[in-house]
């Protein structure tokens, strides 16, 4: 689950709704201008890609248990932890043994097995089915602007930034070595709807590919936004190009808020980014750092839609939640064109929105994690009737589980064999086989705030 600026949130968002109120859906789509690919198509002129089937390799004891954050009004956060059997494993009080008095943030590895918390000068590691195996890392002072694990799980990328400089970290979390670079970033970056001291404020966040040799950063993208590239040769970064709005004839856009989505995808070659501020969803080719274009959303406020990469890379989905009039979008990565709004199915029997414009779609397989099978093959969406499992790419309705549930938030383990949901009023975590079978129920000791995932939007 993103975790967003309050600050930007409360600074923003009146101001936003407020331009929304008055232009309605054109401000989003007038602000960016036309899709790169043209005009959105109309269904009979766009085929979706036929999904790639992942293999399941999230196999471990840890990356079966679900970890999830919960709040009592006036008190901070804190982490609890529950296995397949609804037993719960394991609090947040275990990570105060090492003796780290401020949390600089809280992540979970690719593989699904760790869970890492960040001190001013210095990463634990934990073990996510027994937080009391752990293991220290050294890395460089500073607030963390940004995160990624390589997709191999061998090497976490840190962006750090103090006294207004910015800096790359890349640790091996096997040999615990590390190697630092500085990244280029303008001190004068724009920050929109931040209140506050901005000195050490940067948005920004790298980026792996995936095959986890090529890592990028992208950095202040309230403007100018810059691109930078490295490849990672016998376990040391080396750049491999950059660019900057503004520089060199190069333009790019902006996003009006702190949270992006981003995933390289085009085996490789391009960086699809999704602005949670404004709905829109960038291209950038890798190979030159050229700006391909933008394409304009239908999101009417920022926050509302959720994107969802499916793993093979072909496809955007972007989910409405329900309290907003449930729907889905989808983002041809490849076309770099946009299908939708549709209402979200439900029933079982109907065919999916998108069947007309899909070739055969291979649908078995099992479930993984937020909210994606971990074949990619089948979308699990969470409402005020259950969790319906959707069919990729068309969404076809295959199955309703726990009807009569309302549910918030879905998180699914490693090997897709169990479905955790969080229900809308975050007092209880519902925890169930794949099929929907085996239903445990289990009361909360706070408000949960959502998953501690390895992905999120």
């Amino acid at each position: 689950m993103e975790r967003r600026s309050d600050t930007w949130v409360a600074g923003l968002a009146a101001a936003l709704l407020a331009v929304v109120l008055i232009a309605g859906l054109t401000w989003a789509r007038s602000a960016q201008g036309p899709p790169a690919a043209g005009r959105v198509p109309s269904p009979a002129s766009l085929t979706l890609p036929e999904p790639v089937a992942q293999p399941v390799t999230r196999t471990s004891a840890g990356a079966q248990v679900a970890w999830l954050w919960v709040q009592n009004p006036g008190q901070r956060s804190s982490l609890i932890a529950f296995d397949p059997a609804g037993r719960q494993v394991a609090r947040s009080s275990e990570f105060t043994a090492s003796g780290l008095g401020v949390s600089y943030g809280v992540w979970r590895s690719a593989d699904g097995a760790s869970v890492f918390t960040a001190g001013p000068d210095s990463l634990t590691r934990y073990s996510a089915e027994d937080p009391g195996r752990r293991q220290t890392y050294t890395r460089l002072p500073g607030e963390i602007a940004g995160d990624a694990f390589s997709p191999d799980g061998r090497l976490l990328a840190l962006l750090a930034v103090s006294a207004g400089s910015l800096h790359l970290q890349m640790i091996d979390l096997a040999s615990g070595t590390a190697q630092t670079t500085a990244v280029g970033h303008d001190r004068g970056a724009r920050l929109p709807g931040v209140i506050g001291d901005t000195g050490n404020a940067v948005w920004g966040t790298p980026v792996f590919a995936a095959d986890s040799a090529h890592l990028y950063t992208v950095t202040d993208w309230g403007g100018p936004l810059g691109v930078t590239g490295f490849a990672v040769r016998d376990g040391a970064l080396v750049q491999t190009g950059a660019a900057m709005s503004g520089k060199d004839g190069r333009r790019y856009p902006t996003c009006p808020g702190p949270a992006m989505a981003m995933r390289v995808v085009g085996g490789g070659t391009t960086l699809a980014a999704f602005c949670h501020g404004d709905g829109a969803v960038w291209f950038i080719d890798l190979r030159t750092l050229a700006n391909l274009g933008t394409l304009p959303t239908m999101q009417a406020n920022p926050f509302w839609l959720s994107p969802i990469f499916t793993p093979d890379g072909h496809l955007l989905y972007l989910h409405q939640p329900s309290a907003f009039g449930d729907s889905m979008q989808v983002v041809d990565l490849a076309q770099r064109r946009l299908l939708g709004p549709v209402t979200t199915p439900t029933d079982v029997k109907q065919d999916g929105p998108f069947a007309r414009l899909a070739q055969d779609a291979y649908a078995g397989g099992v479930a993984t994690s937020v909210p994606l099978s971990p074949d990619g093959l089948k979308l699990y969406a969470a409402g005020n009737d259950g969790i319906t499992v959707l069919r990729v790419p068309d969404l076809k309705p295959l199955a309703r589980l726990a009807p009569g549930l309302k549910v918030g938030e879905v998180w699914i383990s490693g090997d897709g064999r169990t479905l955790y949901a969080i229900t809308s009023d975050g007092s209880r975590l519902v925890v169930m086989h794949e099929d929907g079978t085996g239903l445990e129920t289990v009361s909360l000791p706070a408000r949960a705030g959502g998953f501690l995932a390895s992905e999120h939007g």
